[in-house]
């Protein structure tokens, strides 16, 4: 048997995840080769898979939120219900609930990468003049917890960049870089983290993910 590192319970919910829209499922039965699921549905739609496509699904709990991979081995039918045998998980990582919900979306923001090798602890330790100097930049995603931009200058791991976005009302972020990436066309792919957010704030982008997600549903009904 495969040794799970993950409490997981027949009735339980779990989001396979897929194009950023999460499909809802429950756990109908736990065996020692595989796991049996209803299949997954978001709104009216059903989740379409085949036997041998690798699936992501989270499983949430009071603390956090376990990203898991598995296969799917086929399907079954069983009182008129159609359900999917997976494979037993593999885990890929926990997540802070906060980071769960990541929302693919493209909308404009402003930007100014701040001078590396300064580190700014808060908003307030930004001067003026760096907000006469903002750039234009697309986003790529957004979670509580961070934001990935499509930008057309490159910014050093470890550097601060202002951010302001409009969701719409305007809300003023200080970020760190944790990843670049480089893209097509001489653009780069810069992954933020938030530093030093308040909660106020931070509602305010998680409530903003959770109405686009709810609109999103909604197209599929």
């Amino acid at each position: 048997m495969k040794i799970l590192n993950i409490e997981l319970k027949i009735g339980q919910k779990i989001d396979v995840m897929q194009d950023g829209i999460a499909y809802v499922s429950k756990i109908q039965d736990i065996n020692e080769n595989f796991l049996l699921i209803d299949v997954p549905t978001a709104g009216n739609r059903y989740f379409i898979t085949y036997p041998g496509r690798v699936i992501e699904f989270y499983v949430p709990n009071e603390k956090d939120v376990t990203k898991c991979r598995s296969i799917v081995l086929g399907k079954k039918r069983e009182n008129n219900i159609e359900m999917l045998i997976i494979s037993l998980p593999d885990i890929v990582e926990r997540v802070q609930r906060r980071e769960y919900f990541r929302l693919p979306i493209s909308m404009e923001v402003s930007y100014v990468t701040l001078p590396p090798g300064k580190k700014f602890l808060n908003l307030k330790d930004v001067p003026s003049l760096y907000f006469e100097q903002l750039n234009k930049a697309l986003t790529l995603d957004i979670s509580g917890g961070g934001i990935k931009i499509l930008a057309k200058e490159k910014a050093q791991v470890g550097s601060n960049v202002l951010l302001i976005l409009n969701i719409p009302e305007e809300v003023i972020l200080l970020t760190t870089v944790v990843r670049v990436e480089e893209a097509e066309n001489k653009f780069f792919r810069l992954a933020l983290k938030y530093e030093n957010i308040d909660e106020k704030t931070r509602d305010i982008i998680i409530r903003f993910i959770f109405n686009k997600m709810r609109e999103q549903i909604k197209l599929l009904k």
